[in-house]
């Protein structure tokens, strides 16, 4: 492959002297460049520790002949930003983070590519970075890994729905202090399939990590070694010519897909991956989210739709035993080819051949089930597609007159009671509204609480965890009431929420002109969001398009909450959710 480095130094004399302070020589600028990125920071657990892993990185690259080079660019957390507007800012941060990649390449001009994070933002930045590459250089992600679960299985979604439960005065201050002491023991992501957990499963599946890479215990030798390889790895990619182009491909989006609706993936992995396929120049839909979602089945017991947490399914199996369990299905595309510059199919025969699956079940056995009757077995965690969790996927996408261009249900996190649903609108204008009136006991069984003016355009689409986590929490709320959002969701959120809504309130969509009282219906079955009734009254459709048509020529559009900063530059950019809502052009709208 022809060296961008050598290109570099032959335009700009000042490379050796601006390189020697830090210790460079000749002889390693002589070597191909690679980028050794992460977001490694103080923000949060899952970046705690990747300095570590990029010392392995640099370690492994300098043995396989590169020469790395590191840059950090933090990414924030979720959990951080939660009940302030500070929320508003980390779906944005994706496209900022991806961008000082880009301009790290474009500018150092580097040969290859090691990339690094374990959470929300910061791996999908990655993701994106390694796509916008695609046609310059082999890239590699490592991700950073997941937590131990706390005491008796708790886990770091179980902060927000004790919070709920405090202000509804239903659980004591003290218990929410002790959960919050003792939720997170360790460095790595959050234990659920949260959208840290889905991401790093995503790069697993689109190839462009290493097998058997994504959830590996944060704190144990699996994640050095992971990171270690990754030299290896990318010259491999580097003396074979091969780039991001030849992995991120039709294929291994398929195969992302699929196996997110196989574990139960976060609802924000249908902003993730239409941002990637973008990126890569490929065509993706997100309703394929839907279509391949009715013919894989769900087979994992993973928090917050399950019981157990992440690096559990590591040590079941991972992404390898997914692909093991589907690979004669039809479902995935076992001819995608990988980092390792072998196939989906090639590589997961090695893992069989390895003592990959011996050692992780062996690792269950340390564990009791939840109810402390027997070790833990990998069936309890994976389940079989002959006796799968769920016949069909986890997520669903709808639409209707509420949500003409689609919205999200993660179905598989909700009481089915709540899959077909009728109830009156209870309309707020932000979530501190709606927040308040749940955690007030304000809502009456069988409400939709309606939340607008949430979404990318608007204010950068925050997440609604602590609204969605209190009615989860409320018992008389858990299976009576519906969120439906232009907004998004925690990757640990649960119950009846509905995201994603587009178009969202600014951009003129139906969500802008719901009131109180309007009828709202809910059906997974027929995958419909709409509006059938105003004033509690049931109304044809076409009565309903009327009264939308009069409410719209007399309504004010909502306006922008941010004009100006990165917010503003953000917002005036940001394409519909369900494209995926990265910074595009006005004919991606």
């Amino acid at each position: 492959m022809e060296r961008r480095s050598e290109f570099l130094q032959r335009c700009s004399p000042q490379v050796p002297s601006l390189y020697a302070p830090a210790g460079f020589t000749r002889e390693d600028l002589a070597k191909p460049h690679i980028l050794l990125f992460s977001t490694a920071s103080e923000a949060h657990p899952g970046s705690f520790h990747l300095d570590r892993l990029i010392q392995e990185a640099r370690l492994g690259l300098a043995i396989a002949g590169g020469t790395g080079f590191r840059y950090t660019t933090s990414d924030v957390c979720d959990g951080v930003a939660q009940g302030h507007d500070g929320m508003n800012y980390p779906l944005a941060s994706r496209e900022f983070i991806a961008g000082m990649i880009e301009i790290y390449i474009g500018t150092h001009m580097f040969d290859g590519a090691i990339l690094m994070s374990s959470c929300d933002k910061g791996l999908p930045a990655c993701l994106v970075a390694a796509a916008r590459m695609k046609d310059l250089m082999p890239v590699v992600i490592i991700p950073g890994g997941s937590n131990e679960p706390g005491p008796c299985y708790m886990m770091e979604g179980d902060v927000g729905k004790g919070h709920g439960q405090v202000l509804a005065k239903l659980m004591a201050q003290e218990e929410l202090d002790y959960i919050a002491d003792h939720t997170l023991p360790c460095n790595g992501a959050c234990q659920f399939m949260g959208t840290a957990s889905t991401m790093q499963v995503m790069s697993e599946a689109l190839g462009i990590a290493p097998p058997t890479s994504a959830l590996a215990p944060a704190t144990q030798r699996y994640v050095l070694n992971n990171a270690r390889n990754s030299g290896q790895l990318v010259m491999n990619l580097f003396n074979k010519g091969i780039k991001v182009k030849d992995i991120l491909t039709e294929g291994a989006l398929r195969n992302a897909v699929v196996i997110h609706q196989a574990t139960g993936g976060s609802s924000n992995g249908l902003l993730h991956l239409p941002a990637i396929a973008n990126a890569a120049g490929v065509s993706f839909d997100v309703t394929m989210f839907d279509k391949l979602g009715q013919q894989t089945p769900y087979l994992t017991n993973i928090h917050t739709a399950g019981q157990y947490a992440s690096r559990q399914f590591w040590f079941a199996g991972g992404v390898q035993r997914i692909i093991a369990l589907l690979a004669d299905t039809g479902l995935l595309d076992m001819n995608a080819l990988t980092v390792t510059g072998l196939t989906v199919r090639e590589n997961l025969e090695n893992v069989k051949k390895s003592d990959f699956f011996r050692m992780g079940e062996g690792y269950l056995g340390n564990y009791a089930t939840v109810d402390g009757s027997r070790r833990l077995q990998r069936t309890d965690v994976v389940r079989n597609p002959d006796d799968p969790k769920s016949k069909k996927g986890s997520m669903a996408v709808m639409k209707g007159s509420l949500a003409p261009e689609g919205s999200v249900f993660k179905y598989s996190a909700c009481d089915p009671a709540m899959y077909e649903h009728v109830g009156k609108a209870v309309v707020f204008d932000s979530e501190e509204e709606c927040f308040a009136a749940v955690t007030g006991l304000k809502l009456e069984p069988g409400d939709v609480a309606i939340v607008r003016n949430e979404g990318p355009k608007s204010c950068g689409m925050p997440e609604l965890f602590l609204t969605s986590s209190a009615i989860v929490g409320i018992e008389k709320y858990r299976k009576s009431i519906a969120l439906v959002t232009d907004g998004r969701f925690s990757g640990a959120t649960a119950g009846p929420v509905i995201g994603h809504v587009s178009p969202e309130a600014v951009a003129g969509g139906p969500i802008g002109l719901v009131e109180d009282d309007d009828l709202i219906e809910i059906s997974l079955s027929r995958r419909a969001l709409n509006i059938v009734g105003v004033k509690r009254e049931r109304r044809s459709p076409e009565e309903i398009q009327k009264i939308l048509a009069e409410r719209k020529s007399r309504k004010p559009a909502s306006k922008p909450t941010y004009t100006s900063g990165i917010l503003g530059a953000y917002t005036q950019l940001a394409v519909s959710a369900m494209k995926g809502a990265y910074m595009g052009r006005a004919s991606d709208k």
